[in-house]
């Protein structure tokens, strides 16, 4: 059976599934190669990409050991940065030969623990690989390599004045291509058209050293859409996956234009309760591109001008007056709704929805929040959505629980989570809490934050009781986590045996080494 037909089969039979089982046949751990065996591989992997592409060296392997989140630091045995596609796919064949595991890495900014190496072996670094290849403004899509970082892609694009639907809390230096992979929600999620299925065609080596191409690019002719001739997503796949079915070299994403005027409109409320209605109604007239909401704490970080978006996390813990002050004084909630005009009839479009939203405000006997500050961080923030990123100098890690519901059933969720926190100690005010409606409210994506110090370690094994109570709690209460980074790939997927089963069923099928990212998901 050829490749695409395995793949077909599978993706047919379950959809796109991302779940939780038993290991399937184990690639050798790198730890127990010998030395001479060591020396061996440093040796052919210099052969593939060059010898001052290999590091095997104890100090710089070990950045690539550990991230902030709580999933157990484990050092490789060799990183290799790949410059070409044809060095991906003969690093994937030597790694099948012998049986040593590749973990895909690009920037090195994941929050969640999705590129620490489990079994050692070799992480795969391609943040070389960071060419944008291709902009087309005519069609709206760009190519990009997954070393392309959010923050030159904006740059780049703005040139042709367009712009990207990058993720909020993107950091700038984070590769788009995996932030889109790994499923983080864009800032305009809200909007059918221009806030989700950004994903186009798509180029990947598989497991097995195969070069594997979705959308039109299959056809051998040029990107331009998800679907290519076979009418199916298959790049949906590949996302959620942590880079254990496939290596992904390119990526064709849409992209927009970028709006002449722009307005921020805000609404405040004392609880989320008060904000749902009106969040519902301004859904249902399909009012804005990017819409969220934001606790104080979250609003007051992004406000605080004595932190800045760190370079890498865990951050430095930075103290700030500014910032207690902010969140003592600003609504409990926050509810950002930004307009954005198209290429023609700029003024019209900002103005009939401004209307549309005054109407609702009638309504519902609200007015709108008027802080000029606020509104211009707020702006800045829908293009380049990474000043949320400040909240990490608060404490200077931060463990998210992020996941999936509807509107109707937050206040459960909310209600659950703040149960755990007073049963656990934990400061109600330190909890950073956004909301993402998506395609226009029939989902919600949700992220509670909980804040510790890294350097004590008993104020980290205390969040990281509560970050895993509240993650079983919601789990249990029918929260969707779509994103199973570390601990919570145990909590979902043992809850889906038959899922789980065909899933192990599509790792055998591309990976029958289990050579890529061993460790990670049910594998």
């Amino acid at each position: 059976m050829t490749i695409v037909k395995k793949i077909l089969t599978s993706v047919i039979w379950c959809g796109t599934v991302r779940l939780h089982g038993v290991h399937v046949r184990g690639a050798l751990p790198a730890t127990q190669l010998s030395q001479e065996t060591r020396m061996s591989i440093t040796s052919d992997l210099a052969g593939i990409v060059g010898p001052h592409s290999v590091l095997d060296d104890e100090q710089r392997l070990e950045r690539y050991a550990a991230d902030q989140s709580f999933v157990s630091p484990r050092r490789p045995d060799f990183v290799v940065f790949a410059e070409t596609i044809a060095q991906v796919q003969a690093l994937v064949r030597y790694a099948n030969t012998t049986r040593v595991p590749v973990v895909p890495f690009s920037s090195g900014l994941n929050l969640h623990g999705a590129a620490i190496p489990k079994e050692g072996g070799i992480v795969l670094d391609l943040s070389r690989m960071n060419s944008i290849i291709e902009i087309n403004t005519a069609n709206r899509h760009c190519v990009i390599e997954p070393g392309v970082t959010a923050a030159q892609l904006q740059d780049a694009l703005a040139a042709h004045e367009l712009r990207a639907m990058l993720p909020l809390g993107i950091h700038p230096n984070r590769s788009v291509l995996t932030s889109y992979l790994e499923r983080d929600p864009a800032a305009a999620a809200a909007s059918f058209e221009y806030g989700n299925e950004l994903i186009m065609d798509t180029e990947l080596v598989l497991p097995t050293g195969e070069l594997f191409r979705t959308g039109l690019w299959s056809a051998g002719v040029k990107p331009g859409s998800p679907m290519g001739p076979v009418r199916a997503m298959l790049n949906r796949l590949w996302t959620g996956a942590q880079g254990t079915l496939g290596i992904m070299t390119k990526m064709n994403i849409k992209v927009e234009y970028l709006p002449r005027l722009r307005k921020v409109c805000m609404l405040q409320f004392d609880s989320f309760p008060e904000a749902m209605e009106p969040l519902r109604m301004i859904q249902r007239k399909e009012i804005g591109f990017e819409c969220l909401l934001l606790n104080n704490f979250n609003l007051a970080a992004l406000l605080c001008r004595d932190w800045s978006v760190p370079e890498s996390f865990p951050a430095a813990m930075v103290p700030s007056q500014h910032f207690e002050q902010l969140r003592k004084g600003l609504p409990e909630w926050m509810m950002v709704v930004c307009l954005n005009s198209g290429p023609r009839l700029a003024e019209e479009k900002i103005a009939y929805e401004h209307a549309a939203l005054q109407d609702i405000c009638s309504a519902a006997q609200l007015q709108l929040y008027d802080n000029a500050q606020l509104e211009n961080a707020l702006l800045d923030e829908m293009l380049r959505p990474w000043g949320l990123l400040k909240k990490f100098c608060y404490r200077g890690a931060v463990h998210d629980v992020a996941f999936k519901t509807t509107l109707r059933r937050f206040p459960e969720f909310q209600r659950a989570v703040m149960e755990l926190i007073t049963a656990y100690r934990y400061p109600l005010q330190d909890v950073g809490i956004s909301i993402l409606p998506l395609e226009r409210g029939r989902a919600f994506h949700c992220c509670a934050d909980f804040h510790c110090n890294p350097a004590r370690l008993q104020e980290v094994e205390n969040v990281k009781q509560l970050w895993h109570a509240v993650s079983e709690r919601l789990i249990d209460e029918g929260a969707f986590f779509d994103r199973p980074y570390g601990a919570w790939a145990d909590m979902v997927y043992s809850r889906a045996g038959t899922y789980t089963q065909k899933l192990k069923d599509i790792k055998r099928a591309l990976d029958p080494n289990n050579i890529l990212n061993p460790g990670h998901l049910c594998f």
